[in-house]
């Protein structure tokens, strides 16, 4: 493979990884947002910390970006040893347990951007875009 070919797979790799980012944050923050409401409804009990995000920010796009983000980093960083009870305790509290469907909901497309703009920032530095 000489390298004229490597560089347009990798032109190709930053321009889906980049618009597959971009088309996961609107839909996160349009038609994803409901059930992450939903999830955050059943979480977030008064006192704590996701209750307070979201009298905070609202709903507008960056709000609604806030309460996404603090919803997956409740479920994320809640099953890190030793800090992980910690955090779940001070954010919010599962006081029923959740379908995992629902759970998925607020994890797998958050996770799925994160993964994009990582790989699209890969791309980008191996096309020296960012020099």
């Amino acid at each position: 493979m000489n390298d004229e070919k490597l560089v347009s797979i990798v032109e190709v790799i930053f321009l889906v990884s980049m618009l597959g980012g971009l088309l996961l944050l609107v839909l996160m923050l349009t038609v994803f947002f409901p059930k992450v409401m939903e999830v955050e409804s059943r979480i977030a009990t008064p006192g704590k910390q996701l209750e307070s995000i979201r009298n905070l920010w609202g709903s507008g796009p960056i709000g609604r970006w806030m309460r996404i983000v603090h919803v997956y980093i409740f479920f994320v960083f809640r099953n890190l040893p030793r800090i992980g009870a910690r955090i779940e305790s001070r954010m919010g509290d599962e006081r029923e347990a959740l379908p995992r469907s629902l759970k998925l909901w607020a994890v797998f497309p958050v996770s799925a951007f994160f993964v994009s703009v990582f790989v699209s920032v890969l791309a980008g530095w191996s096309l020296r875009v960012l020099d």
